[in-house]
């Protein structure tokens, strides 16, 4: 196999392996990417390629959330008196213990009061 052979099975398989497995993200319903929301709105959240992940979430800078997490995340609706917040998010995997593993990736969200 030459070089620029080796260059492009390597290539498509570092392909494959970001399109099976990649970071966390919370989705519209329509299956786009979504940074924020307001609340009254309607997200999911998965991390493609995982079933269930270890899931640390702080809430305005304070953890309030730490266990973990079956994917992907069924619908949900913000709620207006309860998760109005910014919110940092990274997910784990989860260990032959059941525990926090390896860091897989880390994201943010935003949910906003309505207008």
């Amino acid at each position: 196999m030459n070089k620029n052979m080796l260059l492009l099975a390597g290539a498509g398989a570092a392909l494959y392996l970001l399109m099976r497995k990649s970071g966390p993200a919370f989705y519209d319903m329509n299956g786009r990417p979504i940074t924020d929301a307001l609340c009254g709105s309607s997200a999911t959240f998965d991390v493609p390629g995982y079933s269930a992940v270890w899931m640390q979430r702080l809430k305005n800078g304070v953890l309030d959330f730490e266990e973990l997490f079956n994917l992907p995340m069924p619908a949900y609706v913000f709620s207006c008196s309860n998760d109005i917040g910014a919110y940092d998010i990274a997910v784990y995997e989860v260990d032959a213990n059941g525990v926090k593993g390896k860091l897989i990736g880390q994201t943010s969200f935003t949910v906003h009061p309505q207008a």
